[in-house]
């Protein structure tokens, strides 16, 4: 008899619910009344927020980097979520993990590798879970010398009578720049190297020429040039 009349009560407790969703529905929507039911079921279905669908990192944003250097030592500086850690991957290898200040900001330095070197960036937070890749960026290290050759006149030669006017030639390699005495040169490919010449007017005794080489990475030739003019 008790279960009975337990049932006729839990029956008009449902039919009582059911009409206030349908006048909550009527009066202010559907938003309101899925609002509600699901505050009245939370309790028996509880949501697994630890679901990677609703820990969705923003992706760190790294400043740009040279596109040569002739360090092998790199600073790396980016922004992320603030108090998270960053993976950086170089080469497609993790190599270091920074800490995010509270402020949103990482630093610190990455080695590189002779050639090309490709980095970027992904954000971890204290659950492991991983942002997307932030944009990749491609640098070149290189530390040795640039080429640089003199072709004429020879280094101390020694010019004489009307020989006052002389073309220095020379050429480097496709992708550097060459100067003589701070002035940079125009250069002409030739298919393999950039051939310089340039016209120059001595003066009686000693001529001195510093004749520089720079790489895009900034690696540097330098070479002092005496030219003598006996009038």
């Amino acid at each position: 008899m008790k279960d009975k009349k337990r049932q006729i009560i839990l029956g008009f407790f449902y039919l009582f619910l059911s009409a206030g969703l349908i006048f909550l529905l009527l009066k202010f929507g559907v938003k309101i009344a899925v609002d509600i039911s699901y505050f009245l079921q939370k309790r028996s279905h509880p949501q697994d927020f630890s679901d990677s669908s609703f820990n969705i990192l923003a992706e760190p944003q790294l400043l740009p980097f040279p596109e040569a250097t002739n360090s092998a030592n790199l600073k790396v500086i980016g922004y992320a979520p603030s108090n998270q850690k960053v993976d950086i991957y170089l080469n497609n290898f993790n190599v270091k993990t920074f800490e995010v200040d509270s402020e949103g900001k990482f630093e610190g330095f990455v080695s590189l590798a002779l050639g090309i070197n490709k980095i970027y960036a992904v954000t971890v937070d204290v659950n492991g879970n991983k942002s997307s890749p932030s944009k990749e960026w491609e640098i070149f290290y290189n530390n040795s010398p640039p080429y640089l050759e003199i072709l004429e006149p020879e280094n101390h030669s020694t010019l004489k009578k009307s020989q006052n006017q002389v073309a220095i030639k020379g050429k480097v390699a496709s992708t550097s720049k060459v100067f003589i005495n701070g002035q940079r040169l125009i250069t002409e490919f030739d298919g393999t190297f950039n051939n310089f010449s340039y016209q120059v007017t001595l003066q009686k005794g000693e001529n001195k020429f510093t004749i520089t080489c720079l790489d895009p990475a900034l690696n540097k030739t330098e070479v002092e040039w005496i030219l003598n003019y006996q009038p």
